[in-house]
This record gives structure tokens, sequence and C-alpha cells, in this order.
């Protein structure tokens, strides 16, 4: 892979993080669709049911793409609401399973909804969220978008929330992590390892030893509780040019209301 390639998906990777938090940006809600992004139009209403608790993820949903003085003080009000309601759980999962693969931002969207319930009544939904196969990148023709980056992205969300769920000593939620270090995928081993071991259930230095004598030596740089330093971390060489092709969006993928 030549160094234009690696940066294009860094940055990639980059902003797809920065929309996930800061939605407000580049999100907009028009009725009953909301517009991700330019090659994203969801209709909430085809997916979520016209019920008290579907109402309820709607309208969070829209609240999370805020803006402006009260836009947070609204969302964490929101937040507070959906976590009294013992359904949220499974109605965010069930509309999960209906997207759309290609609706990377708004699946994302639903998953850091369940992640922020902190409830464990959710648990094996992210649990089954963080275990799904990574599939291959959709696009490789296309040097812009990696869908495998997207797919990572709404795992370690999910592996997020089993986290959470660990540090309020969930057992399951830990035992979930630790089968999560057997994942295809090392950014999500890692998560997990790391969210295992800083979990509230059992002894640190015990677990990090079981990981290590689990998982091959080239990966025990991660069995820790020091976040990584940056500065320390080996950057590859920049050139000195590099060429960004923009994407050619022409058949833009929807969710039509019927």
């Amino acid at each position: 892979m030549n160094h234009s390639l690696k940066l294009k998906k860094a940055l990639r990777f980059g902003l797809l993080l920065i929309a996930i938090s800061f939605c407000a940006i580049s999100c907009a809600d028009k009725g009953a669709e909301l517009v991700l992004d330019q090659t994203s139009i969801v209709n909430v209403e085809d997916l979520l049911p016209n019920t008290n608790t579907g109402n309820m993820i709607k309208q969070h949903l829209r609240l999370a793409m805020g803006n402006g003085a009260d836009a947070e003080a609204n969302y964490q009000q929101s937040l507070q609401r959906l976590k009294t309601n013992p359904e949220a759980g499974r109605v965010l999962y069930d509309t999960y399973k209906k997207v759309p693969a290609q609706h990377y931002m708004f699946r994302t969207m639903l998953v850091e909804a369940l992640k922020q319930l902190r409830s464990s009544a959710s648990m094996a939904y992210l649990d089954e969220i963080a275990s799904g196969r990574i599939p291959e990148d959709s696009v490789p023709e296309n040097d812009e978008i990696d869908t495998r980056i997207d797919e990572v992205i709404i795992r370690i969300t999910a592996v997020e929330g089993l986290t959470l769920l660990a540090s309020d000593s969930l057992v399951n939620a830990n035992d979930a992590l630790m089968g999560l270090t057997n994942h295809q995928d090392l950014t999500v081993r890692q998560m997990a390892a790391r969210g295992y071991i800083k979990s509230a259930v059992g002894n640190t230095t015990e677990k990090i030893e079981v990981l290590r004598s689990k998982l091959p030596r080239e990966e025990h740089w991660y069995l820790t509780l020091e976040d990584t330093k940056i500065k320390s971390v080996a950057h590859p060489e920049m050139p000195e040019k590099f060429e960004i092709i923009e994407k050619e969006v022409k058949n833009s993928p929807k969710v039509i209301q019927q």
C-alpha cells in the first residue's frame, strides 16, 4: 500500500469518528428522513415502529444531531428518558438489523444509542454486533472509501458499550470482552482486551497474564493499563506530494418511504 493510500484511509477513519461525535455539522433532519451525509438518506418512519418506544428513539436520534446552546442538555434529557424504557434496547437492535448495510453512519448511531443506554438488557445485543464478522471492502476500486473501516467503527462502538457494562461489574460483559479477543480484526481484539483488563471484574494482573498466554507475542504490546502515547509511535514518512481523488456519487443509497 503506497503512502498516499495510507493517508487517505487514515483521513477517512478520522473523519468518520469526527462525524459520529459532531453529526450536527453534516447531518440534517428533514421530517421523516435523516440525511446523514451525501450518500445516505434514511427514512426513520419505515425503520422504527410507530410505538411509544419507536417515537422516543426517533426523537432521540434527531436530538443526537442537534446543535445550539441547549443541544447537549436536550440530548442528555432524552437519553435519561430512554434509559427508563425497558423496550429501548430491543427496538434499537431490531432496527439495526433492518438497516441496509451501506448506511454505515445510521447503523453506528443506533449502536451508539445502545451503548449509551448502559443497560444489562442490551448486553447480548452489543455482544452480537461486536462479534459479527467484518466483510471485505465493498468498493476496493475506490481509494477514497474503505467500507471495512466503517464496519470496524460499528464493531468497536459495540465493544465500548460492553466495556462500560464491565466497568459496572457486569460479569457477562466481562466474559463477552474476553470472547472478543478471538475476533478476526486486530482493532476489535485490542479494544476488547483493554476493556477486559480495565473492567471492575477480577484481578488486573491475573487478567493480563491470561491474555498474554492466549494472544500471540506480537500483540502483547497492547496488554497494559497505560494509554498509548502517540508521540512514541513511529509514523511513516510523508510524501512531498499526494493526490486525493474525490469520489463521484451517482446513485446515492436511500431508504424510500412507501
